[in-house]
């Protein structure tokens, strides 16, 4: 397997990733206290914030229109 890229936008390490059901977003999840929404090409298509501290997880709801984090 190849590496197609490097997704840059978080400030510190990533704990966690997960792809949506059908592969359109991917959710990390970082120190920096954010989790961030990549589309497959690597654009940041949002930030969220509201962590007082690191993300550890993410995970996606069964239908991929929710994103949870802990």
């Amino acid at each position: 397997m190849d590496l197609k890229g490097t997704l840059r936008g978080h400030s510190d390490n990533v704990r966690s990733f997960a792809w949506n059901h059908d592969g359109s977003l991917l959710a990390s999840g970082s120190d920096d206290g954010t989790v961030r929404l990549w589309t497959p090409d690597g654009q940041v298509k949002g930030t969220l914030k509201g962590h007082s501290n690191w993300v550890r997880f993410v995970a996606w709801s069964p239908d991929g229109e929710f994103v949870a984090s802990a």
